[in-house]
């Protein structure tokens, strides 16, 4: 008898220490977090496309604790710009709203364009995979916009273009018109897009496009022509508008505005036509022009102000 009660009490004491564990499971969670700390980003490798530039707009922030907005973009920012695979962010416990602005801004896709346009263009995205815990850890995945083939296909490529191509006697301006001339020269717009498609899914929207099948669309020719930007060793990144995209140049101390795409108009007759209305132009002049295709957003691009 005395044993049977023994084996009672001991299941209820383990009924009542189940029952405590699940309805005080954060809580306990919450005492491990604040002796143990987890460790997050251990062991992260850079590719070889890291840039590590700051920027009025977005700026390189390794630390992994989010306390405002700012914050987020930045992470999103460094993630990107790295070449990581995955990456984790945290929440502040002050930071209540942490989980929605994270939510909001992976959910616009303009926002994430915006911040990827400041990265090498082999460290952008196609998309975001991002899961996010209520406890305020959140994990930043993206599917890649190119692979590993495509890259090492398109670097061959390129080094090729420069070697035969590139004008020791020539200064960098000289040699970015060069490449910008030999771009354009083999490379027609792809008509056959469609403004209302996925750009990504279009191998035109990309520097593989416009150097292997000859066919590009603006992202394609703004792509392949940072490609060349970074072999000068030249500091640029792509500028969008709502409907187009370019490059945005700093040459001999100034942000020059740099526009392959418009250097190539489409002729009624088909032929090939070469331009340099668009190159290396300031501000002032590209709006000007009034076309309908340049309307930056000046508070995110904020070098091509100066």
């Amino acid at each position: 008898m005395k044993k049977i009660l023994n084996i009672i009490i001991y299941l209820l004491i383990l009924a009542i220490c189940v029952f405590i564990i699940f309805k005080y499971k954060n809580v306990f969670i919450n005492i491990k977090n604040t002796i143990i700390k987890p460790k997050y980003n251990e062991n992260l490798v850079s590719n070889d496309y890291k840039k590590s530039t700051n920027y009025d707009f977005v700026s390189i922030n390794p630390n992994y604790t989010i306390k405002n907005k700012t914050d987020i973009k930045n992470a999103i920012y460094t993630y990107l710009d790295a070449g990581w695979d995955k990456y984790t962010i945290v929440c502040d416990k002050k930071y209540t709203n942490c989980i929605n602005d994270v939510k909001q801004i992976i959910e616009d896709n303009s926002y994430l364009t915006d911040i990827s346009n400041f990265v090498h263009p082999y460290n952008t995205f196609a998309k975001f995979n991002t899961g996010i815990r209520k406890d305020g850890v959140i994990t930043l995945e993206k599917v890649k916009r190119y692979t590993k083939e495509e890259i090492d296909k398109i670097n061959e490529k390129v080094d090729k273009i420069y070697n035969e191509n590139y004008d020791r006697t020539k200064n960098t301006k000289e040699n970015i018109k060069i490449f910008h001339d030999y771009i354009i020269n083999h490379t027609k717009y792809d008509t056959s897009f469609k403004k209302d498609q996925l750009d990504y899914l279009s191998e035109s929207s990309t520097a593989y496009g416009v150097l292997f099948n000859g066919k590009g669309i603006c992202t394609g020719y703004t792509e392949t022509m940072q490609l060349f930007l970074e072999k000068l060793n030249v500091k640029n990144y792509r500028v969008v508008s709502p409907t187009h995209a370019w490059n945005l140049v700093y040459i001999e101390g100034k942000w020059k505005h740099l526009d392959l795409t418009w250097d190539d108009p489409l002729m009624s007759d088909g032929t090939n036509m070469l331009t340099d209305k668009y190159f290396l132009i300031d501000t002032n002049t590209l709006l000007s022009y009034k076309d309908g295709e340049h309307d930056f957003d000046s508070k995110t691009y904020k070098e091509a102000n100066n």
